[in-house]
């Protein structure tokens, strides 16, 4: 690719950014909206679903938990 060619290209890229940026602007509403409406109608019933049972021998590492650990779900 030659100078000219890769210039052009590095101007286009720079002249493009606030359009970018407005894009980006909009797709961190909708998320930001879409986590809001996610919270309220998930709102704690996630919470306290399961516990880890561990053999009295095990001591409470979590890379140990993973491995030994018995999931109890309510």
């Amino acid at each position: 690719m030659s100078r000219k060619g890769l210039r052009i290209l590095v101007m286009l890229l720079l002249d493009t950014l606030p359009m970018l940026g407005n894009v980006l602007m909009l797709c961190f509403f909708v998320f930001f909206i879409f986590g809001i409406v996610g919270v309220q109608l998930w709102s704690g019933r996630l919470r306290n679903r399961c516990y880890l049972v561990l053999p009295d021998n095990i001591s409470s590492d979590g890379s140990v938990q993973m491995l030994f650990g018995v999931a109890v779900c309510m």
